[in-house]
Formats: structure tokens, C-alpha cells, sequence
């Protein structure tokens, strides 16, 4: 694993993301919704296991 903090890895990754779903016509509140509900589901909110994760 690098230095990178998990924010660090994932920030540029969900900010292009976000601006795919925007070009494609979707408004930016509506994906950062979904986004959020879609983590809060049951297939996202599996215990993290011992040597994954990282600092945010």
C-alpha cells in the first residue's frame, strides 16, 4: 500500500465521477444523493477486515 490516505486516493476519482454524470445531464445534487444512498446499502457496509481501509 502507498502513502496516499484514502481520501487522497478516492477525492479525484469521485470528483470525475461526478463531473461524467453532470456531462451526461444528470444535476450534481442528484448523483451526490444517489451516491450517498447507494454506499448505504448492505453491499457496501461489510465489515472492514484487518490490513484494509486506510485514514480518510
Amino acid at each position: 500500500m502507498n502513502n496516499l490516505t484514502a481520501e487522497a486516493y478516492l477525492k479525484p476519482r469521485l470528483e470525475a465521477f461526478v463531473k461524467e454524470a453532470e456531462q451526461a445531464g444528470y444535476a450534481r445534487d442528484v448523483v451526490i444523493a444517489l451516491l450517498i444512498s447507494l454506499l448505504d446499502t448492505d453491499d457496501f457496509s461489510a465489515p472492514i477486515t484487518a490490513g484494509q481501509g486506510g485514514a480518510a
